[in-house]
């Protein structure tokens, strides 16, 4: 499975999921028939499952409303056979006029070594392909912690003054990428986007439109959602900086809030077109009901439900947390 060292980190990711999520859909839809089919994925998030979807011989429908997630799927579900190559990172070093300054001024040190955003400013003026604009993506995630990435002054400004004793053991990987170079990063994480990009001879497609107008628009076999969890920390907060580097300028969706489930079931009743809908959904340590997610598609057609532990952000969570939290597949059928 060395495809999923392409994806990006990140606190949803569903990769350890994959199998189990597709091992259901095959109770449903043969494996011998999912090449005439078509995946919808409505919440790209790092692609996860859309890759393997995409593997399993799927064509694949992906969307986000975040352009980190678009870029994402640009990447690695659209792209079918362009590799990265060691003339593409050269071609991110050479100066460019167009060079906006914006990581430099904004956020340095609180966010980023001031060597690293000077490179990552000219850099994404010369990223104009989505492929680019992920190997640089993924540079970041190798300079900030994922789990923390909204976390002020985490190591940089210790770090950058060299007050090396004040920073905390948790940061060591995260210090050591840090002390690489920059083109030592890029050839890393180049070898590791390359492995996630192959063709499954469909013409898949990623866009970035919000949920509701995207479902809408699009028509497919199975419909899967991994919406944010209600009551759960939303991605607009935690990779707000990374969002407006991109040009996006997120509110804080209403899946996030604690009344979130109820966002889900105005989605489902637009989705009767699609035969078969697989829902990936969180406890939230507590705070979500099976039973109340259960119902909601139950209004709609007959629902099978399954509950699994499962640790999300394992290095954040407090062991009581990690204890108590549930993952939960839904099928929904006719």
């Amino acid at each position: 499975m060395r495809m999923f060292d392409a994806l990006l980190p990140y606190f949803g990711n569903k990769r350890k999921l994959c199998s189990l999520i597709f091992s259901y859909i095959h109770k449903y839809f043969p494996r011998d028939k999912w090449n005439k089919m078509i995946f919808v994925d409505v919440f790209l998030g790092s692609g996860a499952v859309s890759l393997f979807a995409k593997a399993q011989g799927f064509k694949v429908i992906g969307n986000d409303i975040s352009k980190r997630s678009e870029i994402a799927g640009r990447a690695l579900i659209e792209n079918n056979g362009i590799l990265l190559t060691e003339e593409d990172i050269q071609k991110l070093f050479i100066p460019n006029a167009a060079n906006n300054h914006l990581i430099e001024t904004e956020y340095v040190p609180e966010v980023f070594l001031k060597r690293h955003a000077v490179f990552l400013d000219n850099a994404f003026a010369n990223a104009k392909r989505p492929l680019d604009k992920y190997l640089l993506v993924k540079t970041i995630f190798r300079l900030r912690p994922f789990s923390k990435f909204s976390s002020p002054n985490a190591f940089n400004l210790p770090m950058e003054e060299g007050r090396y004793d004040e920073i905390k053991g948790t940061y060591t990987k995260h210090i050591e990428d840090n002390l690489k170079s920059v083109l030592e990063i890029l050839r890393l994480e180049k070898d590791r986007i390359n492995a996630g990009i192959f063709s499954n001879g469909l013409k898949n497609e990623v866009s970035q439109d919000n949920a509701f107008d995207f479902i809408s628009k699009v028509s497919g076999d199975v419909l899967y959602l991994d919406p944010p969890y209600s009551g759960t920390l939303a991605y607009e907060n935690e990779y707000s900086v990374l969002d407006k580097i991109l040009g996006d300028d997120l509110s804080k969706s209403k899946f996030s809030e604690e009344d979130g489930m109820d966002m889900l079931d105005t989605l489902l009743a637009r989705a009767e077109k699609f035969s078969l809908w697989v829902i990936s959904f969180g406890n939230a340590a507590g705070k979500n009901d099976l039973n109340k997610l259960t119902a909601i598609v139950s209004k709609y057609r007959k629902c099978d439900s399954r509950e699994f532990n499962y640790k999300h952000c394992e290095a954040m969570a407090s062991e009581a947390h990690k204890k108590g939290c549930k993952e939960w597949l839904l099928m929904g059928y006719k």
